[in-house]
Parts: structure tokens; C-alpha cells; sequence
């Protein structure tokens, strides 16, 4: 029965680093197929062809195997349509360092080809199994680069390191011939010149193949820089050497030679099932491996460590025989119970003291520890170690075997690695988008500061301290934030009487711990301090002060923009003040009631104003008005309208007179004069009542309730301000009896709409109606609220309620007569 055809495709980026990813692809595969015979060739042609797609066509290439019984079909496919038939392959010049990839790939191949179509280009290859035994790849390759050009020295070295074979490129390289050199030593040969090799690459099975750079002295005794590829040579104890000149470094380099009868294959760990890294979990994976290879080396504990993506340590992932509590921490780059920095792919061994040297291992009598890295893409991505109570220490088998182990599970922990170091990512950016919501939400200094502290604590810190700089830029405490808040008043008197810099050497109980001090820097400039105080032991890990300084920098910018905000809101406030009359004073007879409200969030004055004031002995003014428009450029007319008022009435100016006046000074605003319409009256007292001399500049009528309920209006509208440069205004006279209630009102009340329905002046009298015994404040607060309970609606327009009611009834006798 035929052997079942065999498929594979993968799609690689369009980058250099998936030329090895190619390889391990191909070779993969075929070791799954059972064809370790076809990997030589065919991990060499798809380094070319890959390589050739990468570079020529930049676009993602596409690796395709099928083996059938007899022959491997290779194809590499690019998304280059461009047609150019092939009517041959040219010849690179001799000093070329590329331009030979299609020369190997029809060395190696029994035939090839290639294909296009609309919106791809396939170069393929087939490699028959007879053709691909009958000599090996190194053998192809050397053949394929001495005939178009390249000089290979071809050097076959001998079990012992002696000379079995020079070719004549190794003559034309370095000067010597054949029968000089053959039985002498290669490493004889290798110059010891300072920068190079100072003795021969290795030449055992064990550690081939190998690639480097080193120096050959020549037979003139000057100094030949090579670039040299050691292979294994098949069926015997020795290697062959390949070498090219140093310039030319490329033609070996990006040809790895790797016959599987070298590769050290790794060692299924005992007790694992083949399925059980489908139905566990990435971390209860490698935790049960730990606890395997810990009883399949007969050892007292075990731990696997894995690198960390941010800082230089190694986090502790899976323990047996130790205490759970060290899974998670951080074991530093450099700890004799992790790989040596220095040689970090290199196992390390301690066969005495094992306790005393290694922190994991403290306290427990570990003599010997033995630790095997793990190492992926030539990268170190873990460790697996094991330590033993014996005082044998550990054998040169276990060692071997746990190195075995760990390349095993190399790929698991590499896996595991990158989905911690996400997972840890994406918290982390999670947190931070969480705490730069909350900081924006908050316009308020002092509640910032707060948030900044429920940020931090207990996430980054045990506690923090939030200091903002002073005139003199003095850092002054503003905030303090604890775990315990049982600590929170200890923790400040402490703080209190420190600067920032001076608490790491205050000796005081409640500091003790590592304490980091990071500056608060908003728009380049610095306003103040966050420390953050952990436990003692637990320092700010370089991923979390990353974090931190990330939350300290939304922080800064958060409590800069709410003093700000609070500086500009308290000016606006004092500047709206200052338009707003100050607290009335009226005179004994007359009971005044006010209602005001500026339209606009936080407003506190607007376009509407009113004002209430002594004109001379008995004599009172009053005037309430609506400038067009709402917010700061209407407030500052009103401004200017309600200070002229007071200035000209009480210089003596009649009514009509002080009103051109001021119609005048409008205009003279230019662009920034808004029209407005007002009321503006004198009060003076007569026997019964008051007389009021009124102007009514295009402002609504003022209402007046009799002592009998009736409601009526006064004044007849004139010309508004702010329109018309030659204006007159005449002045007219009514009369308050004792009882009588004088109601002015501005258009914000009459004119709140719902629907089609208004207010209205009816609506306004209705209820003065329903309310003219009430007290002035009493009756200016109905009318607001008859205003609100109007409609739903948020209020848009300024509103202005002034009441004025005469003392006593019309029976009275007059106090003044």
C-alpha cells in the first residue's frame, strides 16, 4: 500500500526574519512525514526562495510542500506578477555576494519552474528522492558556487582536527598547495589575531554546525579574514569546512547546513500524555511538566522561571517541592538561580551551597542546583531548575537530560511568555485608559487630587502623597492616600513636616519601605510631586513605574487643567459680582423682593440686570433691564448700563436726559454694543404713598397689584437703547398707594415658551393676582416658580423679578404728615 500524499501551506510576513521561519516550517513537516532524507535540500532551496521573495518582491510569500511517495514538490509563492520568462540563469560576477539563489535551487532541484497568474508568481521545485541521496547539500552548493564564480575553499577535516582534503580554491584563498597542508592541524593554520578567533570553531559532532568569522594565515604568512561554515560530514567522525572571503560572507551565511542526523532531538517529558497540552491550560501545563521533571530526575524541588517582556528578570511561573508563594515573583537577571548573563544559553551548576547562593532556594538545604535555559529563535525566553538535598549533587546524564527537557518545553514556555506578557499589557492599558477617564471627568483641584490617590492606591503603591509646588515653588502637601485608612492621619502629620526629598532618610517607622518620588509635569512645566511608598522588599518594578509615570503624567495635566479652570472660574466670578448690584438696602416703608438668574451653567450675571439705590434723602432709584443676548459680551453691557445709571441719576440728571446719555454711550461700544430695553423709575414719597416717575424704554410695562387684588400696567413703551443715535425720552408720573405692590419683570419670564404656550403677560397676571397678599420676596419667588414648572425645558434666557411693595394700608395715617 502507497504512502498517503502529504500537504502543507503557510503564509510568512513579508520580512527578513521569515526566512528561518521558513525553514523550521519545511523541516518540521518533513520530520512529521517521516522524510528526514528530503530536509537538507529542501530547507536550503526554501531559504532561497523565500529569501528572493522577501527582498525582491517585498510582499508576503506563501511556502507550499506536497510529498508523494517518490519526490518532495516545493513552491514558494509571491504576490509579484511580474512576467519574465526565464530563458536562463545569469552569472554573478566573482565578487557577487548575492545573485545565486536560483543557481542552488536548480543545483538541488531534479526539476523547476515557475508560474504565473493574474495577481501571483509561483517558483516551484521537485526533488526526487534518488537525486536528493546521491550527494549532499553542502556538496550541491559547493559545486553550484565554484562554477559561477565564488571561491569556496572546501576544507575536510578529520575527527582529530587534521587536514583530510584541500581543494583548489583553498590554494588560490591562502597560497598553500594540497600536499603542504593535508595531515597538518587546521587549528595550525588559524592566525590568533586580536578582533578574530583565536583558535579553530568547534569541530566535534556535538556542536555542529557552526558559523563565523576568523583568520587563516596564508602561506606569505599575511592574515586572510574568512567567513567559514562548518558541516558535519555524513557517515563519518569529522566536518567539512567551507570558506569564503570575509566580504563575501553572504554566500554561507544565509545558508544554514543542517542534516537531522546532528540535530539533538528533544525528550518528551515523562507522564505527560501526547493530548495534554490540548486539554490544560498553558500555565497547568508547565506546572505539571515541572513536577514531572522534577521526580524523573529523582530531585528535592523545581521551578521554572520565564523572562520578563519589559525588565531584565525573570518571573517564577511553576514551583514543586517550594514554597507556592513564590509564584510571580521576580528573580533579577544576574541570580545565581538564573541563566548567567554572560552566557546566557549556557546551563549553569552549583554542586555546593545551593541554599546560601540562590534566593529561591533559601532556607530550604538545597545543596546542588542544576538550570537549563530555554532558548527559542536564539533568544532565552525561560529556565527550568532542579536542586537536590544529596551530596552527590547532580550526574552529567541529568544534566543532559534536564537540558532536554527544557528545549522541550521551550516552545510551551516561549507561548505561555508572550500570553502573560499581553495579558500584563493589555491590563496595564486598560488601567491607564480607566484612570485618564476618571482624571477628565474632574474639573474640581481638590477632587483630581483625590482621584489621583484612588488611582494609585493600592494598584501601583501601599500609599501616595501628592504634593503641588507654591509661589515660591515649595512643595506643599495637598493629599494623602492609604490602604489602611486607619494610617491615613499617622502617614500625614509625618509627611507634613518632610519635603519629598528628604523622606527617604527620615529613619520614621511610617516611611519604611521603597518610596519613589516622581515629578508632576504639565505643559513642560513642573507643579509638584507624587510619592508612592510600597513594602519593604517590593520595589517599582520597571513595567510598573512605566505605569506609574504614565498615570503621574494625566495627573499633572489633570491637576493643572482644574486649577486653571478654578482660576478662571473664581475671576469670572468676581467679574460677575462686581456687574451685580450689592445687597439691597431699602427704605423702611418699602418691601422689596428679587429674583435673578443668569442662563448658562456656573453663570452668575448675564444680560438681564436690575439695581435698587438712594438717590438723595427719601429719594430711591430703581431699574431692571435686558440687554440682547446672553453670557460675557452681554454682561458687559449691563455692566456699563447699570454703573452709568447710578453715576448720572445721582449727579442729578432727570430720567429722560440720563437715558440719551446712556443710549449714547452704548453706541460709542462700536461692535461690542448690544441694544437693551429697560425700566427705570424714581421713588419719592408723598402723603399715602409714593410717586413714580417712570421711563419705559421698549422694556415690558410694569405691573402693579392694587390693595383690592386688581392688576394693571404703567408706562408706555419708547425707543430701546442702543439703536438710535438722537433719541429722546420723556418721563411719566403714577402714583403707589400704601398696600400697593409694583411687579417689573424682564422678557425671560414672560416669553418661557412650552410648545406653543407662553407665560405671557396674562399668565403673570393671573398670578399676582392669586398672591398679592404675600410679602415681595414671597411674591418674586412664585413668579420663578411659575417660570420653572412651566416646561421641562432647561432655562436659555436671563431672568429678572422685581417686587416692590408700599408699607401699610390706604387706611394708615401718614407717618410723614
Amino acid at each position: 500500500m502507497s504512502a498517503p500524499l502529504q500537504r502543507a501551506r503557510r503564509r510568512f510576513a513579508a520580512d527578513a526574519r521569515s526566512v528561518a521561519e521558513a525553514r523550521r516550517f519545511v523541516r518540521d513537516r518533513l520530520a512529521e512525514w517521516g522524510s528526514p532524507d528530503l530536509q537538507e535540500v529542501a530547507t536550503l532551496a526554501v531559504s532561497e526562495l523565500v529569501t528572493n521573495a522577501v527582498v525582491h518582491t517585498g510582499t508576503a510569500p506563501v511556502v507550499e510542500l506536497r510529498l508523494e511517495p517518490r519526490r518532495l514538490r516545493l513552491a514558494v509563492e509571491d504576490q509579484y506578477p511580474g512576467r519574465v520568462l526565464p530563458t536562463g540563469v545569469p552569472e554573478p560576477t566573482r565578487d557577487a555576494e548575492g545573485g545565486r539563489g536560483l543557481l542552488i535551487t536548480a543545483a538541488l532541484a531534479s526539476s523547476w519552474g515557475v508560474e504565473y497568474t493574474a495577481r501571483s508568481k509561483v517558483v516551484w521545485l521537485v526533488c526526487d528522492r534518488e537525486s536528493s541521496g546521491a550527494s549532499s547539500a553542502s556538496e550541491a552548493v559547493t559545486g553550484v558556487l565554484t562554477a559561477h564564480g565564488a571561491t569556496v575553499a572546501v576544507v575536510q577535516l578529520s575527527a582529530a582536527g587534521g587536514i583530510a582534503s584541500w581543494n583548489p580554491d583553498a590554494t588560490t584563498l591562502f597560497g598553500w598547495e594540497a600536499d603542504e597542508v593535508v595531515g597538518s592541524s587546521m587549528a595550525a593554520l588559524v592566525a590568533p589575531t586580536p578582533g578574530n578567533l583565536s583558535q579553530l570553531g568547534p569541530t566535534n559532532r556535538s556542536a555542529l554546525p557552526w558559523q563565523g568569522r576568523y583568520a587563516v594565515r596564508a602561506s606569505d604568512g599575511h592574515r586572510v579574514p574568512v567567513f567559514a561554515s562548518h558541516v558535519p560530514q555524513p557517515g563519518a567522525d569529522g566536518c567539512v569546512l567551507l570558506l569564503v572571503p570575509a566580504r563575501q560572507h553572504s554566500l554561507l551565511e544565509r545558508v544554514p547546513i543542517t542534516p537531522p542526523a546532528v540535530r539533538p532531538r528533544a525528550v518528551q517529558v515523562p507522564g505527560l500524555p501526547d493530548d495534554a497540552l490540548r486539554r490544560l491550560s498553558m500555565d497547568d501545563y508547565l506546572a505539571l511538566a515541572t513536577e514531572r521533571i522534577r521526580d524523573a530526575l529523582d530531585a528535592d524541588a523545581g521551578y521554572l522561571l520565564l523572562s520578563h517582556a519589559v525588565e531584565e528578570s525573570f518571573e517564577v511561573a511553576a514551583v514543586s517541592g517550594l514554597p507556592d508563594r513564590l509564584r510571580g515573583s521576580r528573580v533579577p537577571l544576574g541570580d545565581p538561580g538564573a541563566p548567567d548573563p554572560r552566557q546566557p544559553t549556557l546551563p549553569v551548576l552549583i554542586q555546593e551551597g545551593a541554599s546560601d547562593t540562590v534566593e529561591l532556594l533559601r532556607g530550604t538545604g538545597a545543596r546542588a542546583l542544576a538550570l537549563a535555559p530555554m532558548v527559542t529563535e536564539g533568544r532565552v525566553v525561560g529556565a527550568l531548575g532542579t536542586s537536590t538535598d544529596s551530596r552527590h549533587g547532580f550526574t552529567d546524564e541529568q544534566c543532559v537530560l534536564l537540558q532536554s527537557y527544557a528545549e522541550s518545553l521551550s516552545l510551551a514556555a516561549d507561548r505561555l511568555r508572550l500570553q502573560r506578557s499581553e495579558r500584563e499589557r493589555r491590563s496595564w492599558l486598560s488601567f491607564i485608559a480607566e484612570a485618564s477617564d476618571l482624571l477628565a471627568a474632574s474639573l474640581d483641584q481638590e477632587m483630581t487630587m483625590a482621584i489621583t490617590g484612588q488611582i494609585v492606591v493600592p494598584r501601583l503603591a501601599t500609599w501616595c502623597a501628592v504634593y503641588l509646588d507654591d509661589e515660591r515653588g515649595q512643595p506643599v502637601l495637598q493629599q494623602v492616600w492609604h490602604a489602611d485608612e486607619t494610617r491615613v492621619e499617622g502617614l500625614r502629620d509625618v509627611l507634613v513636616k518632610l519635603e519629598p526629598a528628604e523622606l527617604a532618610d527620615s529613619g520614621d517607622a511610617e516611611l519604611a519601605g521603597e518610596l519613589t518620588t516622581l515629578r508632576l509635569v504639565a505643559r513642560g512645566r513642573g507643579i509638584g510631586h507624587l510619592t508612592l511608598g510600597r513594602a519593604v522588599g517590593d520595589p517599582l518594578r520597571d513595567d510598573v513605574r512605566l505605569v506609574a509615570e504614565a498615570v503621574a503624567r494625566r495627573s499633572a495635566l489633570a491637576i493643572d487643567n482644574a486649577t486653571t479652570h478654578g482660576a478662571l472660574v473664581a475671576s469670572g466670578r468676581a467679574l460677575q459680582s462686581s456687574l451685580l448690584p450689592p445687597s439691597l438696602v431699602s427704605p423702611a416703608d418699602l418691601d422689596v423682593g428679587v429674583v435673578y438668574e443668569a442662563a448658562g451653567e456656573g453663570a452668575q450675571a448675564g444680560g438681564d440686570f436690575y439695581d435698587l439705590f438712594p438717590v438723595d434723602a427719601g429719594t430711591w432709584c430703581f431699574v431692571i433691564g435686558d440687554v440682547c443676548g446672553t453670557g460675557a459680551e452681554a454682561a458687559a453691557v449691563t455692566g456699563l448700563a447699570r454703573h452709568t445709571i447710578r453715576a448720572l441719576t445721582r449727579a442729578g440728571f432727570p430720567l429722560g436726559p440720563m437715558l440719551e446719555r446712556l443710549n449714547t454711550a452704548i453706541l460709542d461700544e462700536g461692535e461690542r454694543a448690544r441694544f437693551l430695553t429697560l425700566v427705570c423709575g424714581t421713588l419719592r414719597p408723598r402723603s399715602g404713598g409714593y410717586e413714580v416717575t417712570l421711563v419705559s424704554a421698549g422694556h415690558p410695562e410694569p405691573f402693579v397689584v392694587g390693595a383690592d387684588g386688581r392688576v394693571r400696567r404703567i408706562g408706555t413703551p419708547q425707543a430701546l437703547l442702543g439703536v438710535i443715535d438722537q433719541v429722546e425720552y420723556a418721563a411719566e408720573r403714577h402714583v403707589l398707594a400704601r398696600g400697593d405692590l409694583l411687579v417689573v419683570v424682564t422678557d425671560g419670564v414672560l416669553e418661557r415658551r412650552a410648545g406653543d404656550r407662553f407665560v405671557d403677560d396674562d399668565g403673570v397676571a393671573r398670578e399676582l393676582a392669586a398672591v398679592d397678599h404675600l410679602p415681595a420676596q414671597a411674591v418674586a419667588e412664585r413668579l420663578r416658580r411659575l417660570v420653572i414648572d412651566f416646561t421641562d425645558e432647561p432655562q436659555r434666557d436671563d431672568m429678572a423679578i422685581l417686587a416692590l411693595r408700599v408699607m401699610g394700608t390706604r387706611d394708615e395715617p401718614d407717618a410723614s404728615s
